[in-house]
């Protein structure tokens, strides 16, 4: 990371993220549960895996840095950019550090690849019935047709069939709410909410 373009959040570090943190060295960055950045095969699903936590996830990034690296693809924590948070059908891509932002506040985000177009947006929508912390939006890099990711878990598929949908949806309805902190409230959620100044241009 470069320090010009970062900052590390002012205040002690929450007490749950600094036990794990302490618990995870540089070395040991990367997925665990087996094949993480493994593909799906058509149709079917592979996880959810768990992924082990990014220790950049103490740092928030300021308006204009550039995207850093993250331990997985699609992320499930490293930094993050925080005071925009989308919610419901985004037509466009959610760049990585706001998908983090969305992440450790409790959300699903759910990503297809853009090139499987208003069909798989279609397939994906009626998701958003199921909670209002939860995003969907095309990726045009995603490495799977589809994948579902929360705070340090993802599941990956792929295609958008009966027995892939019924396997996101649990995902969704298992992890919701599960991120490194408390789940804001949908006054400061997007559309229909506020932002702060540290959100960048939608």
């Amino acid at each position: 990371m470069h320090g010009a373009v970062t900052r590390v959040p002012s205040g002690p570090v929450r007490p749950v993220l600094a036990a794990v943190l302490a618990a995870v060295s540089v070395a040991s960055i990367g997925v665990v549960a087996g094949c993480s950045n493994g593909t799906a095969s058509a149709g079917g699903c592979v996880g959810p895996h768990t992924d082990l936590l990014d220790i950049r996830s103490v740092l928030h990034l300021l308006p204009g840095a550039p995207e850093p690296p993250y331990s997985t693809d699609p992320p499930t924590s490293g930094a993050h950019r925080v005071g925009f948070y989308p919610r419901g059908v985004v037509d466009s891509p959610i760049g990585r550090p706001i998908q983090v932002a969305l992440l450790e506040k409790g959300f699903i985000v759910v990503q297809y690849r853009s090139d499987l177009g208003p069909a798989a947006q279609a397939a994906l929508a009626p998701l958003t019935a199921l909670t209002p912390y939860l995003a969907v939006a095309p990726d045009p890099t995603l490495p799977d047709a589809v994948v579902a990711t929360s705070w340090l878990h993802d599941l990956r598929c792929g295609g958008t069939g009966p027995a892939a949908l019924a396997a996101v949806r649990r995902f969704v309805t298992g992890r919701v709410g599960q991120g490194a902190e408390p789940t804001i409230p949908l006054s400061a959620t997007t559309p229909g909410g506020v932002t702060t100044t540290t959100a960048p241009t939608p």
